[in-house]
């Protein structure tokens, strides 16, 4: 399939997808399994007794042990002699496994050929259970698309390469749970932030690390043969940044860095932090503890700087509009994560393009369920 088609066939389910927001949950009625006993499938099983007119029979689990998991609901294995007499019972299944890991598509096709016709992804049964389950990275609801016609149409024709544009509509379709067949496999995570595909950033580097975890983007970096002038690394988990500081310690002593326990905002001030999460810790309104946040017009004024890379767990816009001033002078490259939410995916390409700099936008997976997407936007010689 084509762009343009993939264009026409992308408007054509988002407008479907909207139209849903009334529709009744497509278990209402009857018996439920949940495929997965991890904490996304138990928060899906909670989500589920909590609504009307529904059944669930349990679990269904690569590990499973036929021990109750949750409210004494079992979970078997599906060579089970349970998960056959459930199979005669002709319930719906839906997949309780949501990460960067697993591939939705092949679960989905073992449920299949296992013999069941009704297997729901966790973007189909999201809609229906979003407000027990709260914010989960990209998944959406009709709401979430509601207004995004205009925007998604303007995003498809900023792209700077066919791989980009056609990976945009692939993305979209995904996540309407519309086609798991479609989507592009995803590049070798190795290759995130370094991607041989696209242009190389112009060194030395002069970096800054949003979202620096334990040191993982610097250590790739240096793999893919890249030389540092400068390193300013922004992580506000304590535990990640005591990591972050071994991994810096490595570096040759001439090179420049600064390492920051601090959080990316688009003003200086404290936020609340839900921490101890390794990659998971992020800035919400819930969070045990209190952070310093920073917006690098702030704290780098007056840094040269020729490379951005934003993953900050959902606060990507607010990073950025707290460095507008930074990239309006330096126009670095960027590198922003799209994953997070999913407004991001248009919102963030639409923000940068706005500014007109001069930047030729580009779009990679890097792995399963469109996790890592990432946006880079390369600066053109003026």
């Amino acid at each position: 399939m084509n762009n343009t088609e993939l264009r026409r066939l992308t408007l054509k389910e988002l407008d479907r997808f909207v139209s849903r927001r009334h529709e009744a949950a497509p278990w209402a009625g009857r018996e439920v399994i949940v495929y997965g006993a991890g904490s996304f499938g138990r928060d899906v099983a909670r989500a589920l007794l909590v609504q009307p007119n529904v059944t669930l029979l349990g679990f269904l689990d690569q590990n499973g042990s036929e021990q109750g998991v949750l409210d004494d609901l079992p979970a078997h294995r599906l060579d089970s002699a349970m998960a056959k007499r459930w199979l005669t019972e002709r319930p719906v299944v839906i997949i309780g496994i949501y990460n960067h890991l697993t591939s939705l598509r092949e679960i989905r096709a073992q449920l299949t050929q296992f013999g069941f016709s009704t297997v729901l992804t966790p973007m189909e049964a999201y809609p229906h259970l979003s407000r027990q389950l709260g914010k989960r990275f990209w998944l959406g609801t009709p709401e979430d698309y509601a207004a995004a016609a205009g925007p998604i149409e303007k995003v498809s024709a900023l792209w700077a390469d066919e791989e980009s544009e056609s990976l945009f509509f692939e993305t979209l379709l995904y996540r309407f749970g519309i086609d798991l067949d479609a989507v592009t496999p995803p590049i070798d995570v190795s290759f995130q932030y370094a991607d041989p595909t696209l242009p190389r950033w112009q060194e030395p580097l002069r970096f800054i690390d949003g979202g620096a975890y334990t040191g993982d983007t610097l250590q790739s970096l240096l793999q893919h043969g890249y030389h540092f002038a400068a390193i300013h690394a922004f992580e506000p988990d304590a535990e990640n940044f005591r990591k972050l500081s071994v991994t810096a310690s490595a570096f040759p002593e001439e090179t420049n860095i600064s390492l920051w326990p601090c959080g990316l905002w688009s003003s200086t001030t404290r936020m609340s932090f839900s921490d101890g999460l390794d990659t998971g810790s992020k800035l919400t309104e819930a969070g045990p503890s209190l952070v310093p946040v920073v917006a690098l017009d702030d704290v780098l004024h007056g840094q040269a700087v020729s490379l951005m890379k934003l993953d900050v767990e959902g606060a990507e816009p607010e990073a950025l509009r707290g460095a507008r001033h930074l990239i309006e002078k330096h126009r670095p490259g960027l590198a922003v994560c799209l994953y997070h939410e999913p407004k991001h995916l248009w919102s963030i390409p639409l923000w940068v393009n706005d500014l007109s700099l001069d930047y030729h936008l580009y779009c990679r997976t890097y792995r399963h369920s469109t996790f890592e997407t990432v946006l880079y936007a390369i600066p053109q010689a003026r």
